[in-house]
C-alpha cells in the first residue's frame, strides 16, 4: 500500500484552534476520554487532537486488531491529515506511549516533542516476581482476546475479571471490551516469532526531547534507570509522580498539566 493510503485513526480535535498541535495517544482499556482533564487546562493554549486507537471506539475498525507496523502507518497518516506542515507534540500513555515511540523512530520528521507517560523506551529486565505478574495478566488478557473473537460478550465479561484483579479503576473497566486486548497478542507474537521481531521496539533513542512521567505507588515499574538517562541524554525530563498510580493524568491532573503545559510552551 502505498505511503498515504493508510486509513486514519479516529479523531476528534478540541483547544484553541491557532494554538500548537498537542496529539494525545491512549493506552488499553482506554479512549479519548482519558485526557478530559488535561485538555480542559490546556485548550486554551493548544489545539488538542485526541486520537482513539483502532478498534478502542464504538465499533471495531479491523477484526483481529492491528499489528504495531500497521498502527504507526495509521497514526502518522493521521498527523498528517491534523497537520500537512510542521511538526506536533505528542502526549501518550500505556500502549500509547509504546506506539508513541515507534511512531517517533519511524517518522521523526513528524514529532518535535514528547510526553511520555508510565510506559519507558526501555523496560529492562524485571525480577521474577514482576515478570510473572507482567507475563499472568498479558497473557490473561490474550485468552480473553481469543474467546471474544468467536463470543464477544464472554470474552468482554472475562477481560472484565482480568482488570478486577489488576486494579483497573472502575470507569475504565466497566466499558471493556476484548477486541481491546490485541496489543497484547502482537506484543508476544513478534516476540515469539523471530522473524516478526522486527515489528517490535529495540534500541530505541528518541530523536527529540522527551518528557517522562510516571506513578511511584505501583507494583511493577514499566521503565528502567537506563531510559531514564536516554531520556536526559535526549534532551529531556523524566519526575515521579509521589502517591500515583499508572492513571496519575486522571487521579493527579494538578501536578500532570502543569508539568505538560510548560514542556510544550514555546519558548
Amino acid at each position: 500500500m502505498p505511503q498515504g493510503d493508510f486509513p486514519v485513526c479516529e479523531y476528534r480535535i478540541e483547544g484553541r484552534p491557532d494554538g500548537p498541535t498537542l496529539v494525545f495517544i491512549h493506552g488499553w482499556p482506554d479512549n479519548a476520554s482519558l485526557w478530559r482533564y488535561q485538555v480542559a487546562e490546556l485548550g486554551a493554549r493548544f489545539r488538542c487532537v485526541l486520537l482513539t486507537l483502532p478498534n478502542f471506539g464504538e465499533q471495531a475498525v479491523k477484526p483481529g486488531g492491528v499489528d504495531f507496523p500497521e498502527l504507526v502507518d495509521r497514526l502518522a497518516a493521521t498527523i498528517r491529515e491534523v497537520q500537512p506542515h510542521g511538526q506536533v507534540g505528542l502526549v501518550t500513555h500505556d500502549w500509547g506511549a509504546y506506539v508513541g515511540y515507534l511512531l517517533e523512530q519511524a517518522h521523526p520528521e513528524l514529532v518535535g516533542r514528547m510526553a511520555a507517560l508510565d510506559i519507558g523506551g526501555h523496560l529492562g529486565a524485571p525480577g521474577l516476581k514482576p515478570a510473572l505478574m507482567i507475563m499472568g495478566y498479558q497473557w490473561a488478557l490474550i485468552a480473553c482476546w481469543l474467546v471474544g473473537g468467536v463470543i464477544p460478550p464472554l470474552g468482554g465479561l472475562m477481560s472484565q475479571g482480568v482488570a478486577r484483579v489488576i486494579k483497573v479503576p472502575s470507569r475504565q473497566r466497566a466499558a471493556i471490551r476484548s477486541r481491546y486486548n490485541y496489543p497484547y497478542f502482537y506484543l508476544w507474537r513478534n516476540m515469539l516469532l523471530p522473524w516478526k521481531r522486527r515489528n517490535l521496539l529495540q534500541e530505541y533513542r528518541p530523536r527529540c526531547p522527551v518528557l517522562f512521567l510516571w506513578g511511584e505507588r505501583k507494583p511493577v515499574m514499566f521503565h528502567s534507570p537506563r531510559w531514564l538517562q536516554i531520556v536526559a541524554a535526549s534532551g529531556g525530563h523524566a519526575a515521579g509522580i509521589p502517591r500515583a498510580g499508572h492513571w496519575f493524568m486522571e487521579t493527579h491532573p494538578e501536578i500532570v498539566n502543569p508539568k505538560i503545559s510548560e514542556w510544550f510552551s514555546p519558548a
